[in-house]
């Protein structure tokens, strides 16, 4: 054996190992990609939910208190507005 041709299988080795490093170096970017997006998904998806879950409360919370004010005299809105909705300075 010469020695070119142990040089030659060096390289060739090396340039295995460096080939294999850079394929798992790619796929192991692309599998934490596609983590991300899932994981950037789940939170947009809780985010909406927790939205629209806060919308629903509200709503249900200004029709309660419309009905209140529909079933109480106008003075005892008129003293409730007094009494709970004035201006801080």
């Amino acid at each position: 054996m010469g020695l070119e041709m142990i040089t030659g299988l060096i390289v060739a080795a090396l340039a295995a190992i460096a080939g294999a490093f850079g394929l798992g170096k790619s796929r192991g970017t692309s599998i934490a990609e596609t983590k991300a997006d899932q994981q950037r998904t789940e939170e947009r998806a809780a985010a909406t939910e927790a939205v629209a879950e806060r919308r629903v409360e509200t709503t249900k919370g200004a029709r309660d208190v419309q009905q209140t004010v529909n079933h109480l005299p106008d003075d005892d809105v008129d003293r409730e507005l007094r009494e709970r909705f004035t201006r801080k300075t």
